[in-house]
């Protein structure tokens, strides 16, 4: 299963598109009317929170993406290389070509849908403005005592 520090790598390295404007397709069918509403728009930024990844592109949309147990998003050099039946979304541009295999989530969301994702979602340590505080303050699991005095 990824982890949260691969959703941040995997989000740095798509952020070498940004101002580019990205063809986008569909080849397993699932996601065609998504892809269609991004093809040709320029990419703005990439960004990870948590196991999400936000590729955010002009015009107020954006690629939600969870990896799930299966998923992989794998980058190939050679943008005239055919996808795979079973991508779901491929993003191409320049000299290479991202395809998104087996996601548990890929979806299109406008600003609001960013941010009420976003707002269920804790602090993500392993952003910039991520702010830990309000969870620490939290006790895990409620208020049942466990251990040694335990009712």
């Amino acid at each position: 299963m990824p982890k949260g520090h691969l959703y941040h790598r995997l989000a740095r390295d798509l952020n070498e598109f940004t101002g580019c404007e990205l063809a986008a397709c569909s080849p397993q069918g699932r996601f065609a009317e998504g892809a269609a509403q991004i093809n040709g728009a320029r990419l703005e930024v990439a960004e990870a929170s948590g196991k999400h990844l936000l590729v955010r592109f002009a015009g107020g949309r954006t690629v939600h993406v969870h990896l799930g147990m299966r998923g992989k998003l794998l980058c190939f050099p050679d943008v005239s290389r055919p996808p795979l039946p079973q991508v779901r979304l491929r993003l191409a541009g320049g000299e290479a070509a991202w395809d998104l295999i087996a996601p548990a989530t890929c979806e299109l969301l406008d600003d609001p849908g960013v941010a009420g994702l976003l707002a269920g979602l804790g602090p993500d340590p392993l952003r910039q403005d991520a702010d830990p505080k309000p969870r620490l303050d939290q006790p895990a699991g409620g208020t049942r005592r466990t251990g040694c005095g335990a009712a």
